[in-house]
């Protein structure tokens, strides 16, 4: 998901092929890459890492959800569209209009509604999949960016870069219930799989650690330079993080809270995502415009495959 659209690509940098038969991912796939200096999003298969699609969407695709079945994409474009993409043929099939600065959405649980932050009006669109509308707008704070759902679907997490904090939503009244005041300039955002703690990536280099039970923060673990993209492993044993100013990914034992390695990708890596199975992570690099591929847990790269300008926004079907 692009992240704080409004500072340009050179602050981030000044802070800052072809597969093999053995590079295989036997399993499957596709990967969804939006890019949000071509305005498109690219397809790609994970058999060869072949791209086998470029579709044009909306001006500064971002943030991207998908639902279970891979069937449809969402993809939220930062002037103030969410753009509806039929994966089986690979078309665009609708156009939602939500708040201005849309930057990252997700899907409830049950995939009724769809949240999106919208970092320049600073509210949270709340819409109704099944109507393809907005059925309700929430103010949340300012800059509004990652955004992520509690496995049982009642609350809703997100990051506000621009006041430091994090926002809950409840999605049985649509409310804004509380904040929690963070580091400096929170990004990247996820809820652990089992539900029991949010962590979010704040610059200039730490991740912090929520209870969801007591909605305090626990601890703060220290990463590289200025950390933004956030995922777990499919079991929740690790939480990886893409640090923009060092080229890298911190892998932090969810365990211990420690971090265990590092893993050098390209040039600013701004978003993450690990495969269903836990054998692969996908890196989205800003800087050089191309998605890394890294076995897991060995932190190997296998692949390195290049994308459109300005990668933003990724999913793994």
């Amino acid at each position: 998901m692009k992240w704080f659209k409004t500072v340009p690509l050179f602050f981030f940098l000044a802070l800052a092929g072809c597969a093999t038969i053995g590079n295989r991912n036997e399993g499957g796939g596709y990967l969804y890459v939006t890019n949000e200096g071509s305005n498109t999003l690219v397809v790609i298969e994970t058999q060869q890492y072949r791209t086998v699609k470029t579709l044009p969407v909306g001006e500064m695709p971002g943030g991207v959800a998908i639902t279970r079945d891979g069937r449809r994409l969402y993809i939220a474009n930062f002037t103030n569209t969410v753009t509806v993409v039929d994966t089986t043929a690979n078309q665009v099939v609708n156009t939602i209009e939500v708040g201005t600065g849309a930057s990252g959405l997700v899907l409830t649980p049950d995939e009724r509604y769809l949240y999106v932050t919208n970092r320049t009006s600073h509210t949270v669109s709340v819409v109704d999949a099944a109507l393809g509308r907005v059925i309700k707008t929430i103010p949340v704070g300012l800059g509004p960016s990652w955004i992520d759902v509690t496995p049982d679907g009642r609350f809703i997490y997100l990051s506000n870069g621009s006041s430091s904090e994090v926002a809950i939503i409840e999605t049985a009244e649509n409310t804004l219930v509380q904040k929690i005041k963070v580091g400096e300039m929170p990004s990247g955002l996820g809820i652990s799989p089992n539900g029991l703690t949010v962590w979010v990536a704040d610059y200039p280099h730490g991740v912090t650690i929520i209870d969801t039970a007591s909605r305090r923060i626990t601890r703060t673990v220290a990463v590289d330079s200025f950390p933004a993209g956030l995922a777990f492993s499919p079991d929740g044993r690790f939480a990886y993080v893409t640090n923009v100013s060092t080229d890298n990914i911190s892998v932090i034992d969810t365990g211990s809270y420690q971090v265990v390695r590092s893993i050098p990708v390209g040039k600013t890596p701004v978003e993450i995502k690990i495969s269903r199975d836990g054998r692969y992570a996908y890196v989205l690099n800003e800087g050089s415009s191309d998605l890394s591929v890294v076995a897991l847990p060995s932190g190997h790269l296998i692949q390195t495959v290049k994308v459109g300008l300005r990668p933003s926004g990724l999913a793994v079907r």
